[in-house]
Formats: C-alpha cells, sequence, structure tokens
C-alpha cells in the first residue's frame, strides 16, 4: 500500500518520461476539454510557485484518491489470495479506510511530498492537454515548469470533473503510468561500465569513504540531495543491514535509449536489502543518475503522517465511496488565478468512514 501510495502522491511532482511503453503516449492539444478545466491548472499552478500548499491540495479530489487506492488494494489482494471470502475483504477494507486511507493520514502525506518539490518561485507554460487512460474519466494536462536556477520541471496533472467542478486528479497520472509501463519487459546484461560503475560504488561503502561514493553520482542528483543528505540515508541502511560485505546486480532494464534501472541486492554483515540504481548515458559516458536505498515497507507509515487508533473488524461494513459531497465551485475552480485576499481555502478532508458511518 505505502509503495502505490508513494508513487501516486509522486505523481504531483512527476517529471513524465515515456519510457517503457506498452502503448502510444498520449497527444496533447492546445485547447482544453472546458474553460473551466484551464482555470483549474491555472489557478493550481500559481499556489504551488508560492508554496501555498494547503489551498492547493483543497484542490485535490483526496476522495477519489483514496477510492482509487482502495480498489487496487483490495483487488490485489483478491489476486494474491483467492481464498478470501467476502466478509474478510469487508473488514480488510475497514480496517484499511481507518489506517492505512485515514483522511488526515493521506492529506499529510501529500502536503510533505509538496513541501519536498522544487515547485518555490517557478514559471511555467501549460503545453496541451490530453484524454486519460481508456478507463480512466478524464484528462492530463502537460507542463513546462523552471527553477528559478533555470532547471526544467515537466508537470503532468490529471485533472476531473465532478459535478460541475474540475479537481486535480493524481490517480490519472498513476494510472497513466500502470499502463505505459510494460510488465515482465525484458532484462539486459549490465554493460561493461555501468557493472564496474556499481562495484566501485558499493566498495567505496564497504571501505566507509561515503564522501567518495557521494561523488559518483552525477551532477543533478548532487544538486538535488545534498552531502549531508546522503551521508544520513547512507549511515541509516548501514544501521540496518551492517557493512555491505558483497553485491549482485538481479536485474538491469532499458528505461529510454540512453537510461537504464539496474536493481542490486546488498548484503550486509547482518541482512540483505534490495536497492535500485539509476544509470543515464551522454556520449559515451554512464553516470549514476539516482539511487533508491530503502524500498517501500507497508507496515512502516511515514513519520509526518499522524497516528490513527485502529478500529474493531466490521462484517457488515460496505464502504462506498463513489459518491464524493459536492464541492463548492468558489473553493476549488476560481475564474481567475488566485491573488492574496482571493485565495481558495484549503478543504478538510472526510473524516474516516468508520463503522458508525455504516450503520
Amino acid at each position: 500500500m505505502k509503495n502505490m501510495l508513494k508513487r501516486l502522491v509522486f505523481a504531483l511532482s512527476l517529471a513524465w518520461t515515456p519510457a517503457l511503453r506498452a502503448e502510444a503516449p498520449p497527444l496533447f492539444e492546445p485547447e482544453p476539454p472546458e474553460p473551466a478545466a484551464a482555470a483549474l491548472v491555472e489557478a493550481y499552478l500559481p499556489l504551488l510557485a508560492a508554496g501555498q500548499f494547503e489551498q492547493a491540495l483543497a484542490l485535490n479530489d483526496l476522495r477519489g484518491m483514496r477510492q482509487y487506492l482502495l480498489e487496487r488494494r483490495l483487488a490485489d489482494l483478491k489476486t494474491k489470495n483467492p481464498e478470501l471470502t467476502a466478509r474478510e475483504l469487508d473488514e480488510m477494507s475497514a480496517q484499511m479506510q481507518l489506517n492505512e486511507l485515514a483522511p488526515d493520514r493521506l492529506h499529510a502525506i501529500l502536503l510533505d511530498v509538496m513541501q519536498k518539490a522544487a515547485y518555490a518561485d517557478m514559471t511555467w507554460r501549460i503545453q496541451g492537454f490530453a484524454p486519460a487512460p481508456e478507463g480512466a474519466p478524464g484528462y492530463l494536462a502537460s507542463v513546462a515548469a523552471r527553477t528559478p536556477e533555470g532547471k526544467e520541471k515537466p508537470i503532468l496533472l490529471g485533472l476531473k470533473k465532478l459535478g460541475d467542478q474540475w479537481l486535480i486528479a493524481p490517480e490519472i497520472v498513476e494510472e497513466l503510468g500502470r499502463k505505459m509501463v510494460v510488465p515482465g519487459a525484458q532484462t539486459l546484461p549490465p554493460p561493461e561500465p555501468v557493472a564496474a560503475l556499481v562495484d566501485d560504488f558499493w566498495k567505496r561503502w564497504q571501505a566507509g569513504e561515503l564522501d567518495a561514493a557521494y561523488g559518483l553520482f552525477g551532477q543533478e542528483y548532487r544538486q538535488r540531495v545534498p552531502q549531508l543528505a546522503f551521508l544520513q540515508q547512507a549511515q541509516e541502511f548501514i544501521a540496518r543491514i551492517g557493512v555491505p560485505t558483497s553485491w549482485t546486480i538481479v536485474q538491469c532494464r532499458r528505461l529510454a535509449p540512453d537510461a537504464l534501472g539496474l536493481g542490486v541486492n546488498v548484503q550486509g554483515s547482518t541482512a540483505l536489502k534490495p536497492t535500485i540504481m539509476l544509470f543515464r548515458k551522454a556520449g559515451e559516458t554512464w553516470t549514476l543518475q539516482d539511487a533508491q536505498f530503502q524500498m517501500p515497507n507497508p507496515a512502516t507509515p511515514p513519520a509526518a503522517a499522524p497516528a490513527t487508533p485502529a478500529s474493531p473488524f466490521r462484517s457488515n461494513l460496505r464502504p462506498d465511496l463513489k459518491t464524493p459531497a459536492a464541492p463548492t465551485p468558489t473553493q476549488l475552480v476560481p475564474t481567475e488565478p488566485p491573488t492574496a485576499s482571493g485565495t481558495p481555502a484549503p478543504a478538510k478532508p472526510e473524516a474516516p468512514m468508520g463503522p458508525a458511518a455504516a450503520q
């Protein structure tokens, strides 16, 4: 659940690259489906640039996102555990809504993602709109943004219409990602320079030369992740598995003509841990672009999420999240970009759908 949620909320700041394709990418046209859809995007982006994230969240369909995550999780459970009864699934659904998918928790996670993204003082241009992937009603908006330092920051937004109102719908971008990525894409042998770079990187860890390991990353990574932050991640990783003693490349996939994704199992003195390493080629040179040292753990909620007490199972609870309350027009889609005196007020997410609501 946390892995799915992490991918979904990351869609709020997604730099979209159609890499492994199961179908052709959407074609974006300049004209929006309705003027109100363009007005929503034009209202949303200034809030991000100004750091007004609570107001930006008021324009997101958190209820729809919650429903999407719930349906995906339950479908996954049924596929992997066909012996589950309808009663057991109902009980799991109730628990998920009160814990992993508690509205306050989702709100806190989304707010944390926005706060960590490089939106401050960005400039932007709306490039176009395209229909959402089949099975996901709504639209996509492609935005070419740029940071004050001149770094390009492509953003892809999902848009949906509920009644007469348009809202930001992060689950549309997640659904697009599912349809664009080929499950079980062919794995390749890593190029020799990449394998050598993997070996050099983990040898630095083994020798305690973490500053040197950080120096193996490309300039883009080092601009995005300060050395102190990397060293903290490295120390936490070592605290979990001990000092790396060996490492094995278990998967290598082509993400783009000039990009590779590697799965690397790192054996420490106390445990084994899978990691992900991304490489990009410029000319004839491969560069370490990024790395993920901690795989998502559904049992561990993020630190930013408020604790939600567990609730007893209810076998007769059949939640219905498909009919969200009608939003207020002036709250969600201003006809003009918000100003200091006219910023939309943040909407408080709905309360968890617990047993009392089901009766």
